[in-house]
């Protein structure tokens, strides 16, 4: 098999920290607390964002939060659990809960968009591989990017019940779209649940931490993807027996 034939033909990409990034800064809960019909004033809300980061490196709280990606039910109530030992009565917790899971609470980075149309425009299927709790189509939908990835390319811990660094995840994501593993390319940020996904066979780019809205460093990630679907297309539209020269 040539270098050409064995390239990636699919990307499969991380959701969190990824594509796109939570804002996790006390706005968090300056706006849980509006929702709730909390006072925002004084020192309060800040107070309380502060147990609740203390309180999520607890060990009571690190044990609830194992595996409750695996199922929406076990995700909800794992963080309702956290919200309350760091001191938000149930309205609140409820409200900061429906924040985490709210499409405006999460920002695309911004090189995604355009990272996302050029595989498109390419032709390279696009799956989504991420440990997480609740449905993100929504979330995709609301910052127009729904049409680049089919709703059933979305390989989702509570949907199926495990969580990366499962390879069986990894394996579904190419069964779906119709691509073998070897044909495929895995893009995340975490090198024991992402990285993984060299297990089932995928290469892997791993990508450093940006802020929230910062560029990605996407289209570095995917650049031989696209580069392999421009010359096998290139190849494909030369009339037979023309030169042609690859760029």
């Amino acid at each position: 098999m040539s270098g050409a034939d064995s390239s990636p033909v699919a990307v499969l990409f991380d959701f969190d920290h990824t594509l796109f990034a939570h804002d996790d800064s006390p706005r968090w809960v300056l706006d849980a607390c509006r929702a709730a019909g909390h006072d925002t004033g004084g020192a309060a809300p800040r107070a309380l964002y502060d147990r609740m980061l203390a309180e999520r490196r607890t060990p009571g709280v690190t044990a609830a939060m194992r595996g409750c990606q695996r199922s929406a039910p076990a995700h909800r109530r794992a963080h309702l659990a956290w919200f309350g030992r760091a001191g938000a009565d149930e309205e609140l917790a409820r409200a900061l809960y429906a924040r985490l899971l709210s499409p405006e609470a999460w920002t695309p980075y911004e090189d995604v968009g355009a990272t996302l149309a050029a595989l498109h425009a390419h032709n390279v299927p696009v799956g989504v591989v991420s440990n997480v709790g609740w449905d993100i189509r929504p979330t995709f939908a609301a910052h127009g990017l729904a049409g680049y990835v089919g709703a059933d390319a979305f390989v989702l811990s509570c949907e199926e019940g495990a969580e990366k660094p499962d390879p069986g995840l990894f394996r579904t994501a190419c069964a779906r779209l119709g691509v073998p593993p070897g044909r495929a390319l895995m893009v995340g940020d975490d090198p024991v649940n992402d990285g993984a996904a060299v297990t089932a066979g995928l290469r892997v780019h791993l990508l450093p931490d940006r802020p929230p809205g910062a560029c990605r460093g996407l289209a570095g990630a995917v650049h031989h993807v696209l580069h392999a679907a421009t010359h096998t297309r290139r190849i494909r539209h030369t009339p037979q027996g023309e030169p042609h020269a690859f760029h």
